[in-house]
């Protein structure tokens, strides 16, 4: 922070502190290395703790997936130990089944990268992609009550709405794909990353044309 006080410890997060020394490992290995290994051997099991509670609720704060979901991608496509990369892959594992029906292009790109080709899924990221440029471009208020039978809530539908319907916001990606309601008012243009991420993700796995 600016008075050079931490903002957080993740001290109750072993996934993401082990996330985190992943890359200052790539970065800096002589520095990092040493520490990452040691913290991995004790604390590699524990990494799926966190994201088995988390995804238990598919619905509740739809921010910590898209946390998990970058966090996973580099413990487990960095990992070359064999006991190491299962223990991570157990977590993504529990991550990806709570979230693979969610209609999700970043998340499907992330599991092409470290899973491989899947024709019905690649199929659908690049639906997906297509059916984000049919949305607005400004933040506009959506009201889709009605359209959709409804669960738990008014303003949670049963199944994940069509992309080029939900609710506008900063990144489609990280915010629940059951939201019935929400924007703003119309004033400011998005940024295009939530487009541009997986798109350029496609393009490198061949998932869309050259």
């Amino acid at each position: 922070m600016p008075n050079l006080t931490p903002s957080t410890t993740f001290s109750i997060r072993p996934d993401e502190q082990l996330g985190m020394l992943q890359v200052g490992r790539q970065v800096n290995p002589s520095q990092f290395a040493p520490i990452y290994k040691k913290f991995a051997v004790a604390s590699a099991a524990l990494a799926i703790a966190p994201v088995a509670l988390e995804s238990q609720d598919d619905r509740d704060s739809y921010f910590k997936f898209n946390l998990d979901a970058i966090n996973l991608f580099d413990l487990v496509r960095l990992e070359n130990d064999p006991g190491l990369n299962a223990a991570y892959r157990s977590a993504y594992g529990l991550f990806r089944d709570a979230t693979k029906s969610h209609l999700n292009a970043h998340f499907n790109m992330i599991d092409r990268a470290l899973n491989g080709p899947d024709s019905n899924r690649d199929a659908q990221t690049v639906l997906f992609l297509y059916q984000w440029l049919e949305r607005p471009s400004r933040d506009v208020y959506v009201d889709l009550t009605g359209q959709f039978p409804t669960c738990g809530s008014a303003d949670q539908s049963c199944n994940p709405i069509p992309v080029d319907l939900r609710v506008t916001n900063d990144f489609l990606w990280q915010r629940s794909p059951f939201q019935l309601t929400g924007g703003g008012s119309g004033l400011i243009e998005t940024a295009g990353i939530d487009y541009i991420l997986p798109y350029w993700m496609a393009r490198y796995y061949r998932v869309l044309g050259n």
